[in-house]
């Protein structure tokens, strides 16, 4: 103040009260209220990575920007505390750091303190760059798509494959095209008579009469990302229970309506 004069004293104990709850510079720098990265960032990060393997941008190039605007736009977290830092270009070097770390190539030391998923992609993608590529470019098209709901969905962790959230997210949009589904459904009745699962042969309206009648899921069986944002076909879609659909998503990496069931036989020994 003018003069050193406070026309605001303080006592000792109200002093100690504002100074404890004040973080050191160092912790300062160090603490990080943003959530930890998804595998669909990790997955565009070890993308770009591996595109200049051995190499660590700057946070000037043209590529990290990129990245880290797409990042922000990403509907994936919705809770960012700090949103000067979230993704920014800074932080993406920084977990490119975190991969190269990983990487027996990278001669430098990187750094050694990422996640223990940064691990779990680096080992399902390292020895697999052009699956890694596929998915890293289905990622963005998905993003850029314009079909993702723009909130996560109950149960989606969950049900997230190894191929990220966003691309389980849009799975399920295409799934829930009714008009879609009903053309499959009046098909398979046209053909059959019926709608049994294509899995375990489940038939709702054998099952729970007029009740069930008409009743069936739709799964699109084209792997995540090989789909891409393009139109589904009918021939995409598989008829499934309740069940059975719930099983096509539970497992980290795909399983087909074919693989279900013979996994289905083996448990039946049939």
């Amino acid at each position: 103040m003018p003069g050193g004069r406070n026309p605001f004293p303080v006592t000792d104990r109200q002093w100690r009260a504002i100074t404890t709850r004040i973080a050191s510079p160092a912790k300062r720098r160090t603490r990080s209220n943003n959530p930890d990265w998804a595998r669909d960032e990790l997955i565009l990060a070890m993308d770009l990575y591996m595109r200049q393997r051995g190499r660590i941008p700057s946070a000037r190039d043209q590529p990290v920007v990129e990245l880290s605007n797409l990042l922000n736009r990403l509907p994936i977290n919705t809770v960012r505390p700090d949103l000067e830092k979230f993704r920014n270009p800074n932080g993406v070097v920084l977990k490119i750091t975190n991969l190269a770390a990983l990487d027996p190539q990278y001669r430098g030391a990187g750094m050694s303190r990422g996640s223990r998923l940064d691990a779990v992609i680096w080992d399902q993608y390292a020895g697999q760059t052009a699956r890694l590529s596929q998915v890293a470019k289905a990622i963005r098209g998905a993003a850029e798509s314009g079909l993702l709901p723009a909130l996560p969905e109950p149960g989606e962790d969950d049900l997230e494959v190894s191929e990220g959230r966003l691309l389980t997210r849009l799975h399920r949009v295409r799934e829930r095209d009714r008009r879609l589904v009903e053309r499959k459904k009046k098909v398979a009745m046209a053909g059959q008579g019926a709608l049994p699962c294509e899995v375990c042969g489940f038939d709702f309206a054998a099952t729970y009469g007029t009740l069930g009648d008409q009743f069936i899921e739709a799964h699109h069986i084209v792997p995540l990302a090989e789909a891409g944002p393009v139109t589904v076909r009918l021939a995409d879609l598989a008829l499934v229970c309740s069940n059975c659909h719930r099983m096509l998503h539970r497992g980290k990496q795909w399983i087909s309506p074919a693989h279900l069931r013979e996994r289905l036989c083996g448990a039946r020994n049939c």
